[in-house]
């Protein structure tokens, strides 16, 4: 991943002044019992329960364009946005590297956007309309790569990392008509360059760099079930795989891509730490093979490491890290419980995919 050059050590002093601020803003935060009425509501009703709520701004702003689910989606991106800019705004130099480094994994989601709507063909509005620009490049710098006219265009210009990488992901999209390369060379471009970001970081970041790691961990169990799903072979699987460097879960990792079948995958998984996080979603990825069950299952296991950010050290960059992750996960909440709600799901389906 492209970036400016790193110090060889993170020097991180007290900053009680934006330990405090972001402690705040983590306390304006939904909690359970909120999205539980939002779940009992109606479309409308949620409409205005968020335009009273932390999102207050940014939905006056965009509805003098936009209504709907449009406005709300646009609405929650740029409340994300701003969310991390202020952050910036409010964090010394040295306290604002790890922010800028996480904040990069935005930039990567909003690129895989432009190129699976690019892919699939979807509506130039819709695609801009799932943009959340809460990294560091900016929504009139996604926006032209979405004018862009080929994905090999796109990716050529992103500034995410070097064009050579994706040399294989593009002759896949030509040959065998997948995107599936493209993406695990952006996450592994992202997830390497953080692995080695972590390891500057003080002592105080520990937590953090297990949590990456954790991340990175399920990820790869995703991704080896993505690809037992759609019969890839052994040695496919492995390639995908991003290595974290610590050799006890890269060889466990290994291991589980050696796996043939979805038995042996669940009986692997169920001896695991993962064991009351993906029995239910196995369950329903052998009987329909969807996976939704089940990402959301990890997603809530990952949540629980996130838990430790926000309370462990309160008063350190685990603290503006915890915060960020929960940001993101509220978004991403309520992205889905509009989305079901304008579908007419049921509240316990959406509930389901909902992550606390």
């Amino acid at each position: 991943m492209l970036k400016l050059q790193e110090p060889k050590s993170l020097k991180l002093g007290k900053y009680p002044y934006t330990y405090v601020r972001t402690i705040v803003m983590k306390s304006m935060l939904f909690r359970r019992e909120e999205y539980h009425k939002m779940l009992k509501m109606g479309f409308s009703e949620i409409a205005k329960f968020l335009q009273d709520s932390h999102y207050k701004k940014e939905i006056d702003e965009f509805a003098r364009q936009y209504s709907g689910a449009d406005l709300l989606e646009l609405a929650l991106n740029r409340n994300l946005a701003e969310s991390f800019k202020k952050l910036i705004r409010i964090s010394p130099y040295e306290l604002s590297l790890p922010i800028k480094e996480y904040i990069k994994r935005k930039d990567m989601e909003d690129i895989k956007t432009i190129i699976r709507g690019k892919f699939t063909n979807a509506d130039e509005k819709q695609i801009l309309g799932s943009i959340t620009a809460a990294g560091e490049l900016s929504y009139g710098f996604l926006s032209s790569l979405l004018k862009k006219p080929t994905i090999e265009e796109v990716l050529k210009h992103s500034k995410l990392a070097d064009f050579g990488i994706f040399e294989d992901g593009l002759k896949d999209l030509k040959e065998k008509k997948t995107i599936m390369k493209i993406e695990n060379t952006l996450d592994k471009s992202y997830y390497s360059h953080m692995i080695k970001f972590s390891r500057i970081l003080p002592k105080e970041g520990a937590l953090f760099r297990n949590f990456l790691l954790k991340e990175v961990e399920i990820l790869n169990i995703l991704t080896i079930l993505r690809l037992k799903k759609n019969k890839l072979g052994k040695e496919a699987a492995k390639n995908f795989i991003i290595l974290s460097n610590d050799k006890q879960k890269d060889s466990k990792i290994m291991k589980l891509a050696e796996l043939s079948d979805l038995g042996e995958l669940s009986a692997f998984l169920e001896k695991t730490e993962y064991k009351g996080a993906v029995s239910k979603g196995i369950r329903e990825f052998g009987k329909n093979g969807s996976l939704i069950v089940l990402e959301a299952e990890m997603y809530k296991h990952l949540l629980k490491q996130s838990i430790l950010l926000l309370h462990q050290h309160p008063l350190s960059i685990d603290i503006i890290l915890g915060y960020m992750l929960a940001k993101d996960i509220e978004v991403r909440n309520l992205k889905i419980i509009v989305k079901g709600k304008q579908l007419g799901l049921k509240e316990e389906l959406i509930e389901s995919q909902l992550v606390f």
